[in-house]
């Protein structure tokens, strides 16, 4: 916990934390007393500090999103110094608090999103539409960056530099009943059939908007199985190396990020146009999303394609 990537991770995320908990009385305060239509002293103080708090949120939910990043950069380094861990995937996998701590910062972010989507439109409103809503769907999410903050304090804490860990290797090995032996109950060809037929199906149902948002959570389930049991071994150029991890490395020219950039703003396009539609009233595009679908789309088409041209064989 004393290594300089630790140490700023839980600076930046703690400063973040005390900012949204001095927020979180002020929100509790708007849910319970807000009303537009009166003329009295509080509402004014309150209408003041919505604006205040917006603004805190907002830049505080901004900067959460590259800490995600940095959070899979820190576990990076952390792997010269957990004997057996040649990636982020054997820090994650080190202590049982790892992996539920990635899946939670991973869904803070969508909500974090959803909040920005919904602050946004509420600013375009002149009476104040969407403000108690808001700053409900702001208590809600508080839980869960307080959830998210407890686990990685835990699962930094939990940290054994002594404990030889699993190698991505052996954690994403499909013949051993590894940790994450779940990934490969599908066939690999059968992930990548999947995985193009759920594409296609949000082109299809495109102006269907709750379907379509569905269908986006679908989209990314098996973009992310199809990822490691499919399209990374084509990108390593390796059949048996699976890790999602090493894809952020330099030896592989950080197509990582490019590709998660895109695989999660696209999908998280996809479901704000059914949270705008549902909780907002209002009617989104579904291009934008389906863009970036796109886009991860024919990255990770790429590599096998390229790989099959200039080799005469594929992998599977």
């Amino acid at each position: 916990m004393l290594s300089p990537e630790v140490l700023i991770l839980l600076i930046l995320d703690g400063a973040i934390l005390l900012f949204l908990t001095l927020s979180f009385f002020t929100a509790v305060l708007i849910v319970r007393y807000f009303d537009f239509s009166k003329d009295t002293p509080l509402q004014y103080y309150l209408e003041r500090r919505s604006y205040l708090v917006s603004v805190i949120l907002h830049l505080s939910f901004s900067l959460k999103i590259p800490l995600l990043f940095y959070f899979v950069y820190t576990l990076d380094k952390l792997s010269n110094v957990i004997p057996g861990a040649m990636c982020a995937a054997g820090v994650i996998t080190s202590n049982s608090y790892g992996v539920a701590l990635l899946a939670v910062k991973v869904l803070n972010i969508y909500l974090f999103g959803l909040w920005l989507v919904a602050n946004r439109e509420d600013f375009f409103t002149k009476e104040y539409r969407f403000t108690k809503f808001k700053f409900k769907f702001f208590i809600f999410i508080y839980l869960f960056v307080v959830g998210e903050f407890i686990l990685e304090l835990l699962f930094f804490k939990s940290l054994d530099v002594s404990k030889v860990v699993s190698c991505c290797g052996v954690l994403f090995d499909a013949t051993k009943n590894s940790t994450l032996f779940s990934f490969f109950l599908l066939d690999s060809k059968l992930s990548a059939g999947l995985f193009y037929l759920s594409f296609f199906l949000l082109l299809f149902f495109r102006k269907k908007i709750y379907l379509f948002s569905l269908l986006t959570l679908i989209f990314l389930l098996f973009s992310l199985i199809s990822l490691i049991q499919f399209f990374s071994p084509y990108i390593y150029q390796l059949p048996t190396h699976h890790c999602p991890f090493c894809l952020l490395q330099k030896e592989y020219f950080y197509v990582g990020y490019l590709l998660y950039t895109f695989l999660f703003l696209g999908t998280f396009l996809g479901v704000s146009v059914g949270f705008k539609k549902f909780f907002l009233t209002k009617e989104d595009k579904s291009w934008p999303s389906l863009l970036f679908d796109s886009l991860y789309l024919l990255v990770v088409t790429f590599y096998p394609v390229w790989y099959l041209f200039k080799n005469g064989v594929t992998l599977f």
